[in-house]
């Protein structure tokens, strides 16, 4: 992204607070400037980052405080269906140039109207700017005319992107802007942003995109907090704090167990010399009222004594607790099962000949109707081979794998990396050809149909035929970061990466447990932190995985060991070199 400018701000929230129309408050009293400087905007999901982005844009109106806008700003949703189901609509009127594209138009044609010259200002250029992006962006056949509806998912991102970009805007609100878009897309993206001078706020997950930015802002339940630097220096940052409040956290129960120590050696103490007055009462030469007296006194100070420690032990828990609020959840541990290991010499799939069941309804990554060759070339030093086919039907696949194998699946939208993973699942046949898995697999798409929104993980582990005693399966949960109450919750009462998480606990510890992970695209819609937990969760799984996804940090954090990538001339699967 293009340096910031030191120039004034362009959006400034002062004491902003949101709350819905049942009265849950998202945020109050929030302070936020944006200036010229590339920011991204971080936190979990649920945390109220769109709706801080659609404020900072003027979609929404605060339900107290005041938001000043300096600059014209242009904002871009991360979901864009409504576009292509609002009737006929197109490309022109998705980019919102529509009203100047149509009055060039009128000029070029002689047929102009008096507020043309107002609609097209000194964008003179524009028809030519816009079909100049639309090639730079891979949309070759794409025209101002072009109906929405005839757009994929990614493709409609791009125009809508295209349009922000074109917009003349003071400030461009990016939310998730790289949720439905390819490697080629997401490197036009971060290209596009490189040449951008205006000022630039990103809500995403995407650590590529935020390594451009330098500024990171994170929403939290409390307050917002703003860092400088990308998203590694940020996480330099946070994993520098955390292990300052892990410091301090352990400084705290060091110093409760220590205090605690001396404080049980002096009410020893105490109540030993106490004892010692009752029995001198005893047997003094006292009145029986100087007696009494002289009990209620020891006593007096032994139940003095207890609440003074009582009370200091209270302030003592309350300090490593408010220590602990500090200290981020453990990282996540998924512990297999012993059946989920894989031999070295355990074939998992094999493919003959496999043509891909084109055009399949539900595809998820159908963002083009083009089908592609394969062309895979063997390798005698992996576990796993794929031969070339004749040229007489090289749209056909032969491939095997065997062994604990990590491979990621790559290629553009449309490519069919979701029907290879529904293939491998089982869900779908080929159209010729055999394709034959030869261990218990489990496929989680983008939508997680593994789960059943309406049942919790502990009752679908249940129908899963689980081996695992409650107290074991809640204890392994537990490791997982699903707790008592999210582990007896409805599924769809879960965030993306709980759902990701009670996914993979159904398929590792089932009755059949997966010896095989297939994955689609798994970190779409995740935050941040939900991405490095599933990062952390599957580094101990003992299986094989293959895995489709655009995210490369992701990916590179799987360590795969062989990819299987689409070429215009077919498939290729080749090991790689760390």
């Amino acid at each position: 992204m293009a340096a910031a400018t030191p120039t004034g701000a362009l959006v400034a929230l002062h004491h902003v607070s949101f709350r819905f129309d049942d009265g849950f408050t998202l945020f109050d009293s929030l302070d936020l400037s944006i200036d010229r400087t590339p920011t991204g905007i971080v936190g979990r999901n649920g945390i109220g980052k769109s709706q801080l982005a659609q404020l900072i844009a003027g979609r929404c109106a605060p339900s107290s405080g005041t938001i000043d806008r300096h600059v014209p700003v242009v904002y871009v949703a991360q979901r864009h269906d409504d576009d292509a189901a609002a009737g006929p609509r197109t490309v022109a009127q998705i980019t919102t140039l529509d009203a100047p594209l149509g009055a060039l138009a009128r000029l070029a044609n002689g047929r102009a109207e008096p507020h043309d010259f107002d609609l097209i200002g000194d964008r003179w250029d524009l028809a030519e700017r816009l079909r100049t992006a639309l090639d730079a962006a891979g949309l070759h056949d794409v025209r101002p005319d072009t109906p929405a509806h005839a757009l994929s998912g990614g493709q409609l991102a791009r125009v809508a992107l295209i349009g922000a970009l074109l917009s003349g805007a003071g400030l461009l609100v990016l939310d998730e802007p790289t949720n439905h878009l390819d490697a080629p897309g997401r490197a036009w993206l971060r290209a596009a942003l490189d040449g951008w001078r205006g000022g630039l706020v990103i809500v995403s997950h995407d650590r590529a995109l935020l390594a451009g930015v330098q500024r990171i802002v994170e929403l939290t339940p409390q307050r917002v907090r703003s860092y400088g630097g990308n998203y590694a220096l940020y996480r330099a940052q946070r994993d520098a704090e955390q292990d300052a409040a892990q410091a301090a956290l352990d400084h705290a129960r060091t110093e409760r167990g220590r205090v605690k120590r001396r404080l049980e050696q002096e009410h020893d103490t105490i109540q030993r010399h106490a004892a010692g007055s009752l029995r001198d009462a005893k047997t003094a030469n006292l009145s029986s009222m100087a007696k009494q007296s002289r009990k209620g006194a020891a006593r007096s100070i032994m139940g003095q004594v207890r609440r003074h420690q009582d009370e200091f032990n209270a302030t003592l828990d309350e300090r490593v607790q408010q220590a602990a609020a500090r200290v981020e959840a453990d990282a996540p541990v998924l512990v297999s099962l012993p059946g989920t290991e894989v031999s070295a010499r355990r074939q998992l799939f094999t493919l003959e000949r496999a043509q891909l069941p084109w055009r399949v309804a539900g595809d998820a990554d159908s963002d083009s109707d083009s089908d592609s060759d394969s062309d895979s070339d063997s390798d005698s030093d992996s576990d796993s081979d794929s031969d070339s086919d004749s040229d007489s039907d090289s749209d056909s696949i032969t491939w095997s794998a065997s062994g604990a194998v990590r491979i990621a699946l790559t290629g553009p939208n449309g490519c069919g990396k979701s029907t290879l993973l529904r293939m491998l699942a089982g869900e779908l046949a080929p159209r010729s050809g055999t394709c034959t898995t030869h261990v218990s697999a489990a496929y989680l798409d983008q939508r997680l149909a593994l789960l059943d929104p309406g049942r919790s993980i502990v009752e679908q582990l249940g129908l899963l035929d689980t081996p695992l005693a409650e107290g074991d399966l809640r204890s392994r949960l537990a490791l997982l970061q699903l707790d008592a109450t999210r582990a007896t919750q409805p599924a769809r009462q879960l965030s993306g990466g709980e759902r990701l998480k009670a996914a993979l606990a159904c398929a590792l510890w089932r009755g059949s447990p997966a010896q095989l992970l297939l994955l689609d695209e798994p970190t779409n819609h995740l935050d941040l932190e939900s991405v490095r937990a599933i990062e952390t969760a599957l580094a101990g799984f003992p299986g094989a995985i293959v895995v489709a996804s655009h995210d490369a940090a992701f990916l590179a954090a799987l360590e795969p060991t062989h990819t299987m990538q689409w070429h215009r001339d077919g498939w290729r699967y080749e090991p790689v070199a760390w």
